[in-house]
């Protein structure tokens, strides 16, 4: 079933404001089975609407709009969805009364102006809008189902969570036969776009019978996300098909993958050290205190996070973190040495299981030809159980990108290191843990 968003404003189109109704309606119809061919925008103006709505159902089974339902002279899509579904503009009585009843609260008298936004096409199916004044209204136009929206993303999510989720549903069905999806999003930190595609060259075959699969890429710096989706009229036959599917896609990528769904590694990383009764420090250069943010951003995170340091200056890399001076003066604030006592200096102080350092060169400029900007070194401190001194693991950083992709990326394989400096639970997360940690050999229990 082929749905066509169209997002009516002139604000859109002089980039005033981000779209954000057309993702939220997007992923709503996806969430359906209702596949979003077409996205458009277009001004307020009564012959750009007529031609974006004439060619909306000329080639889509369903089209949803948003916008140019309010009181002024240039909210004409009431008018012009009349038009072209051949009817005249009345208006709903009971959201007139909801009008009523709000502006006599407020001592305000109604006038024409106002009941403009009550307008609907005579005939036309109106769903209630519990968070705002205009209602939503269904019309025919040459056969094809037009839902109108207001152009407010609350009261859109509003009415689509009251009754559109559910109407949407029925013309799905009353379509006929619809295929149905099946999908699953796979993330991965570690490895560029190009590299995951050249990993998943002939995972799917060409030119076979039966459920169609696809498969394709969304790029969420630091970390891509892969997306297998398989349609088929028999909604079973594509979930096989698709877990056929992931256990060719998991042996290619392998320890590129760190989980599916819509957990990011932020929210992995918090949980999996709240699950392990684990508590970690960090020392931050470079970063300036991003990775405690993210740790952060997480409910529940005080249980996990003890708290950090954020040594910008040598000076305060040996004050707060006990860093050497000798080791700065022959190694440099960038380098495996110092990231090395950062993290142990804040293992000691927090007095936390695990602790994690970055120090590096972000940029625009600092850099020599040594260490150049975008050299990040990070380092991973870690108790062990009847040892007297820390373990430790460090990885260097090459990226030669702008000063907020070196710091965000720096943070994210921060995380990636805590992630695989806890208990693994499967030989999946084995491989990957030796794989971001770069040990060689099996490593289980406590952190």
């Amino acid at each position: 079933m082929r749905a066509e968003i169209l997002t009516i404003g002139d604000e859109l189109c002089r980039g005033e404001i981000i779209d954000t109704n057309s993702a939220y309606l997007a992923s709503r119809l996806w969430d359906l089975d209702i596949t979003v061919r077409w996205m458009t925008s277009c001004n307020d103006l009564e012959a750009d609407i007529v031609t974006a709505l004439s060619e909306a159902v000329s080639r889509a089974d369903l089209v949803v709009c948003s916008g140019g339902l309010g009181p002024t002279e240039d909210d004409l899509t009431v008018d012009v969805a009349a038009r072209l579904g051949g009817v005249d503009v009345a208006i709903d009585e009971p959201s007139r009364r909801r009008l009523e009843e709000r502006f006599a609260a407020a001592r305000a008298a109604v006038t024409p102006i106002q009941l403009r936004q009550v307008r609907v096409p005579a005939g036309a199916r109106v769903h209630g809008n519990p968070a705002g004044l205009a209602p939503c209204f269904e019309l025919p136009i040459d056969g094809v189902p037009v839902i109108c929206l207001p152009g407010f993303p609350r009261e859109i999510q509003g009415i689509v969570e009251q009754s559109l989720d559910r109407r949407f549903a029925e013309l799905r069905e009353a379509h006929g036969a619809v295929e149905r999806i099946a999908r699953r999003i796979y993330r991965a930190f570690g490895r560029g776009e190009s590299q995951l595609s050249q990993a998943c060259r002939g995972l799917i075959p060409e030119g076979t019978a039966g459920p169609r699969a696809t498969i394709h890429y969304q790029v969420k710096f630091p970390e891509i996300l892969i997306k297998l989706v398989v349609r088929d009229r028999d909604l079973e036959a594509a979930h096989r098909q698709l877990a056929q599917l992931d256990a060719d896609l998991r042996e290619r990528l392998g320890p590129v993958l760190y989980g599916t769904g819509e957990e990011t590694l932020v929210e992995r990383v918090a949980r999996r050290l709240i699950d392990a009764g684990a508590t970690v420090a960090t020392a931050e250069s470079c970063t300036g205190g991003m990775l405690g943010e993210l740790l952060t951003r997480v409910p529940g995170s005080s249980r996990a996070y003890i708290g950090g340091g954020i040594a910008y200056c040598n000076e305060e890399k040996v004050r707060q973190l006990g860093v050497r001076r000798e080791t700065l003066d022959a190694h440099g604030a960038v380098s495996e040495e110092t990231v090395a006592e950062m993290a142990r200096g804040a293992l000691e102080r927090f007095g936390t299981q695990l602790a994690v350092s970055i120090s590096g060169v972000a940029g625009p400029d600092g850099g020599t030809p040594d260490k150049p900007v975008g050299t990040v070194w990070i380092g991973l401190a870690r108790r062990r159980e009847g040892a007297s001194e820390p373990a430790r693991s460090t990885r260097k950083l090459l990226w030669p990108g702008s000063r907020d992709q070196i710091r965000t990326l720096a943070a994210w394989w921060a995380l990636a290191m805590i992630d695989a400096a806890l208990p693994a639970q499967d030989p999946a997360e084995e491989a990957r843990s030796r794989w971001v940690l770069g040990e060689p050999g099996p490593r289980t229990g406590a952190p």
